[in-house]
């Protein structure tokens, strides 16, 4: 049910703190919180090497939660080489467990070039680092600490390595205030600095020691949380819930969910990227209401209508594109559709078709019964190779075929009717597909909806970034109506 349902956590953790020193080695504890459940902890060791100017340090990290009905449990491990001098990691491996996925990769710091490796060798490429570029960890940010906590900076940008999407980006700060911290028998004195996401404007509060640097707390907008405490903490570790954060209860429930042929719903929740008025109001949906920053009150109305495909172009119409629509032809990221794979397949299942409607109508139905749905995230050919993935997931499928076989897609996300709990709004991706003088056309591969959507799919904007945030508060039925 959602785009970033691979629950790569990486960065997000936060710091619980004791320290043994023994030879220049200092251990924390690391406490995670979901929605206000302490739901993992972290071992962090820290070696220092004044010799070198090098610090070692090891996270090894323990979650458990549930998710979409199933519990998981996941284990990650950092290892980060800092330049003590400099504050920046020069080399940083990372390693995740979750069911039967692996994900791991190292990076390494080779003058001004960051080379990215699989921890098989497998290249991923490199990434130029100038000098005022910030390689960070996620324990020291000494950086805040010298802007913020002693110098007198209100706001301030950096340029960072952005470790979660392997870019470097400018991320802004602001000082919002101090606080004196008392954890564990230690006084902290920290500044607190509000950090804002580039890609989605999604902002996190963090605390940081003034004199260390070290992160002591951390609270984001999408619901994790962190607090300093002590070594007990794997002892009180509970099983978090995603699906509290991925749902909300609703007032109605509805058996026939892909006969939903019109909805009214009166909704107030928070979005993050937030959206604009022309990403609420589409074809077969009309938003009434307010969008305040990332805020949205109102009423939408649903009312899809089922395509029938009777004035679709050919597939020659494509080669000669309008103004726009080129960046839908193209690979993107996670969408890969120069993949030989990709290509080979989309040949394959089309069959040398030439009307666009019945290409995508082939492309979904061979998702629909050869990729099965599961909680676990990734692109196109992540998806592709392991037969099994999330709304998001198989969506970025979906539209990397239909750009391999030369027909513009996209991947939009919002939230749909489900039968969660006996009726609920949950966080969805899906895509639309474009045809021609009929625009796009929206299909949920997901569910199994191979030519159209049920109209109890509320569109929230064209997916551009790899996280997405909806905090809930009301989403009503006010009618709805079933074919």
């Amino acid at each position: 049910m959602k785009t970033k349902m691979l629950f790569i956590i990486l960065m997000i953790t936060g710091f619980c703190y004791r320290t043994y020193s023994q030879d220049d080695i200092e251990k924390y504890f690391v406490g995670i919180e979901l929605n206000g459940v302490l739901c993992g902890y972290s071992e962090v060791t820290v070696k220092r090497n004044d010799e070198s100017s090098n610090t070692e340090l090891n996270q090894r990290t323990y979650l458990t939660f549930r998710a979409l009905g199933k519990d998981i449990s996941q284990k990650q491990v950092f290892n980060y080489h800092i330049n003590t001098e400099t504050g920046n990691f020069t080399y940083h491996d990372s390693f995740m467990e979750q069911g039967p996925n692996n994900l791991s990769a190292t990076m390494t710091l080779n003058n001004d070039s960051l080379i990215i490796t699989s921890t098989s060798g497998e290249s991923y490429g490199s990434v130029f680092i100038s000098e005022n570029t910030i390689l960070p960890n996620t324990m020291y940010y000494t950086y805040l600490a010298e802007s913020f906590g002693k110098g007198d900076t209100d706001s301030k940008t950096y340029r960072i390595f952005n470790v979660r999407n392997g870019k470097v980006q400018d991320f802004e700060y602001r000082r919002l205030g101090y606080e004196n911290l008392d954890v564990d028998n230690k006084k902290y004195s920290a500044v607190i600095v509000s950090e804002s996401d580039p890609d989605t404007g999604m902002k996190t509060k963090l605390w940081i020691d003034r004199e260390s640097g070290i992160r002591l707390k951390m609270e984001s907008q999408n619901k994790f949380s962190m607090y300093l405490t002590d070594f007990s903490v794997a002892g009180r570790v509970k099983q978090g819930s995603w699906d509290d954060i991925f749902f909300i209860n609703t007032n109605e429930y509805i058996k026939d969910i892909r006969g939903i042929n019109s909805m009214k719903v009166k909704a107030s929740l928070q979005v993050i990227p937030g959206p604009s008025i022309d990403d609420l109001n589409v074809e077969g949906q009309i938003f009434d209401g307010e969008i305040e920053e990332d805020r949205i009150t109102g009423t939408f109305h649903v009312n899809y209508q089922k395509y029938q495909g009777i004035n679709s172009p050919s597939t020659e119409y494509y080669q000669t594109i309008e103004d726009g629509l080129g960046a839908y032809l193209i690979p993107g990221e996670w969408i890969e559709s120069d993949d030989p794979d990709i290509i080979e397949l989309a040949k394959e299942i089309t069959g040398g078709e030439t009307c666009s409607w019945k290409v995508v109508n082939k492309l979904a139905d061979w998702i629909i019964v050869n990729i099965d749905g599961s909680i676990y995230g990734g692109g196109a050919i992540e998806t592709l190779k392991r037969g099994d993935g999330a709304c998001g997931s198989q969506s970025m499928l979906m539209a990397a075929l239909c750009r391999a076989a030369g027909i513009p897609a996209r991947v939009v996300w919002g939230c749909m009717y489900c039968h969660v709990d006996g009726g609920s709004f949950g966080h969805h991706g899906w895509n639309e597909v474009y045809m021609g003088d009929d625009g796009w056309i929206p299909l949920d591969v997901t569910s199994h909806e191979a030519d159209y959507v049920d109209s109890g799919h509320i569109r929230l904007g064209e997916l551009k970034t790899k996280v997405t945030v909806i905090n809930f508060e009301e989403m009503r039925i006010e009618d709805f109506t079933v074919r």
